[in-house]
């Protein structure tokens, strides 16, 4: 749970209640004689402009005025204002003075009050003070099981391949150099078509250009293939990564090699867009079915958004082989629903 979930949550736990503004996070908590009234302001978005404290004063006065003609009792507020860390020099000039305010330090678990401001409020210091110590462990395990939940057996197991093979041609050689990589398993048109040397279709899998290109790909990798293992499982996670590797590979020969019969082509990219293939398939299934878990889970816009700007690179940029991208696309969009198909009728 993030940060602004779980504090909202614990605004319920004791007592208070969020009321409709349009735009804020007011709660409000009814006691005989008067209104307790919390606006939380979250930290900013990345782009976000930045809107003054008096601003905000004045719309909670506005709040106050409406709920005390209404409610007739007396209403008095504090304002949460969550940070990343210590708040910065304008956070401080502008509300420090104000003893309405607590600045709520989510990265490191405590509550910041100046000279001026309010030592409690509601009862809440203490709840909040072990809350936000509570929140902060919870969030350092839950990173470290995020960490475990990354690290499936096959997609590691992969990724270790890749990268020790990378650092054995380094050995070597020079992994930049294409005559270097053509004659340690890369693909060209003559190896293959004139030779028979099929087997590059499955070598050049593994075959990286320089320590750039393996980054990229090992970083995508690791992030999208977990998630790709875990629902399918390590067998046909297999399955769906070779495949789409080979299909990737071989519209890559029959159009980017064809096309540049002197080319030099490998890379784990046809596999990798294999794996979002995979998940785009699993995600729009169960959008018909009304399955939200997988959805939720996974992220259908973030993955959709990974898979264009991925194209969209390869369409824009030099050296990229886009065949490759679009045959491991396709080719782990149907071997995924293929799988899923059987278990199914299993």
């Amino acid at each position: 749970m993030d940060f602004l979930n779980a504090l909202i949550e614990f605004l319920y736990k004791n007592g208070f209640q969020r009321i409709d503004v349009e735009g804020k996070l007011l709660f409000v908590k009814e006691g005989k004689t008067q209104l307790s009234l919390i606006e939380i302001l979250p930290e900013r978005l990345p782009g976000q402009r930045r809107v003054e404290f008096s601003q905000y004063e004045r719309e909670i006065y506005d709040i106050e005025r409406q709920l005390m003609l209404k409610n007739q009792k007396k209403v008095r507020n504090l304002f949460l204002m969550v940070r990343p860390g210590e708040p910065d020099r304008t956070d401080i000039d502008e509300a420090a003075e104000c003893p309405d305010v607590w600045f709520l330090d989510r990265k490191n678990g405590e509550i910041i009050l100046y000279e001026r401001q309010r030592e409690d409020y509601c009862g809440l210091r203490r709840p909040m003070e072990e809350f936000l110590v509570s929140y902060l462990k919870e969030k350092k395990a839950e990173d470290k099981r995020e960490l475990r939940y990354m690290l499936t057996p096959v997609n590691t197991g992969l990724v270790v391949v890749n990268v020790f093979v990378f650092l054995f041609l380094s050995f070597l050689g020079d992994p930049m150099d294409a005559g270097f990589m053509a004659s340690h398993g890369a693909m060209t048109w003559e190896s293959i078509v004139e030779k028979g040397q099929y087997y590059r279709l499955f070598t050049s899998m593994f075959l990286h250009f320089g320590a750039d290109h393996l980054l990229q790909n090992m970083l995508i990798l690791t992030v999208l293939g977990c998630r790709l293992e875990r629902i399918t499982g390590k067998f046909r996670y297999a399955m769906i990564y070779l495949g789409s590797g080979l299909a990737g590979a071989l519209l890559s020969l029959l159009y980017t090699l064809r096309a540049a019969p002197f080319s030099v082509s490998a890379g784990a990219s046809g596999a990798i867009f294999g794996v979002m293939g995979g998940l785009v398939f699993l995600l729009l299934s169960d959008v018909v079915r009304k399955r939200r878990q997988r959805v939720e889970e996974i992220g259908l816009p973030g993955i959709i958004f990974v898979v264009v700007s991925a194209l969209s690179y390869g369409f824009f940029s030099t050296g990229v082989d886009n065949a490759a991208h679009l045959g491991g696309l396709v080719g782990g969009f149907l071997l995924t629903m293929l799988f899923m198909m059987f278990e199914h009728e299993e």
